[in-house]
Parts: structure tokens; C-alpha cells; sequence
């Protein structure tokens, strides 16, 4: 039997559970699989699949840190504070925000621990329902700001109007909101425009399989249990 976890580096234009099911098809019948934190359709990056019993660590590694490269496009809004929602609010952008100002306002209010209000379209129950369904049927929506940590957040492209960062943070913490309120903070708006996830814990995604190689063989890569019980106690 199979007992142990894979990396995969999740393809844009899927969703988390897109490759579960590929997986499935490779597993004995009705073997247990799942994953250690969703990642949306238009992000990539690594996803955590765990198999066997290593499902029962599925909580600790969900719990570990996080690290992503965002790239934002600054001027304007969406519904969904990515590429994927309709734009709500535009503002010119031919005046540049220097990278000292947004250098300035990350430092001062997005590291350390702060509170986030998670966005309308999202995971989030409320009332045992999910906000992103709930928001797609035009009801109304409330939810409560969540605490999060955030370790980096760091300016690594430069060009305006779009800025890439790499964002180190805590299990819960919404990308793409940290975008757009960093947007606010700066007096205009910003938008998510790319995402990938690239650390994991200890887990990185250069060691991740990708999905478009996914096959029989891809089996061959799944670390031990054991292994991964020496890595989550670094």
C-alpha cells in the first residue's frame, strides 16, 4: 500500500480537486487522497497531495507557513480581487507609485500579524453555505476580519504598472486581498493578476511533479511517510 505525500506543481486553468480526480485513476479502488490547501483556478504552484495514511497529517501540514509570488496590475478592481472577476473600480495610473512608497506602506501596515477581511468570493462558510456561492446568487455577504501572520512581503519586479512580490505568510491568509488593500493604502486599487505558490513548510515547489506529467509513473515519486515526519519536525 501507498502511504506518503506528492508534490505537484498545479497548472493554471484547474482547480485543486482537478487533480485529485487525475490522481484517483492511478490509486487502488477507493484509496484514500486528499490535499493540504486549496489553491484557486488561476493560480499554480504547489499542492500538497497527500495518500494513505499521510491523509492524517493533512491538518499539520495545512498548518505550516506559506510562500507566494503575486504579480499585481494597479489602477483598478475586481469583484473577485483577481483577473478573473468584472472590474468595479478603475483609477489613472499615469502617475507611477514609486517602489519606496508601496516599500513604505507593506512595512508599516502588511507584516507581522494583522487582521484580514477575507474576500466576498471565497471558501468561506457562512451559515453552512459557501460566500463565493452565496455572492454568485447576489445575496449579501458578512464576514468577520481573521487574524493572519505575514513574514515577507517583499518587492521583487518593478514595472509599473505592475508589481511582482513575494508574499511568506501564514495557513488562511487571502493573496490577492493583501493586494488589493495594499492597492487602497496607496490611494488607487490593485488587482491580482498572476499567483503562484512556491513554498510549502519545507516543501518547495522546484522538487513538485506537474500536472500535465501526471501518470503511472508519477506514483514513483511520493515521499514516504517516514520522510515526512523527519521533515515537519525542523
Amino acid at each position: 500500500m501507498i502511504d506518503g505525500i506528492l508534490l505537484i506543481d498545479k497548472e493554471e486553468g484547474i482547480t485543486s480537486y482537478d487533480v485529485i480526480r487525475r490522481l484517483k485513476h492511478l490509486l487502488p479502488h477507493k484509496y484514500k487522497i486528499g490535499h493540504a490547501g486549496t489553491l484557486d483556478p488561476f493560480a499554480t504552484g504547489l499542492l500538497i497531495i497527500l495518500v494513505g495514511k499521510a491523509t492524517k497529517l493533512m491538518d499539520t501540514i495545512h498548518g505550516l507557513e506559506k510562500e507566494y509570488e503575486v504579480t499585481a496590475e494597479f489602477g483598478y478592481a475586481t469583484d473577485t480581487q483577481d483577473c478573473t472577476g468584472e472590474k468595479i473600480h478603475t483609477a489613472p495610473t499615469t502617475s507611477p507609485i514609486g517602489q519606496e512608497e508601496l516599500e513604505t506602506q507593506i512595512k508599516e501596515n502588511f507584516l507581522g500579524n494583522i487582521s484580514q477581511l477575507p474576500p466576498i468570493y471565497s471558501a468561506k462558510k457562512v451559515n453552512g453555505q459557501k460566500s463565493y456561492d452565496l455572492a454568485r446568487q447576489g445575496k449579501e455577504v458578512e464576514l468577520k476580519p481573521k487574524d493572519i501572520h505575514v513574514t515577507d512581503f517583499e518587492i521583487i519586479k518593478y514595472e509599473w504598472p505592475f508589481v511582482t512580490f513575494r508574499i511568506a505568510c501564514s495557513t488562511g491568509t487571502y493573496i490577492r486581498t493583501l493586494v488589493n488593500d495594499l492597492g487602497e493604502k496607496v490611494e488607487t486599487y490593485a488587482t491580482a493578476v498572476a499567483l503562484r505558490r512556491t513554498r510549502i513548510g519545507e516543501f518547495n515547489v522546484d522538487e513538485a511533479i506537474s500536472t500535465k506529467a501526471i501518470n503511472e509513473s508519477s506514483l514513483e515519486s511520493i515521499m514516504g511517510i517516514d520522510k515526512v515526519k523527519e521533515i515537519l519536525k525542523k
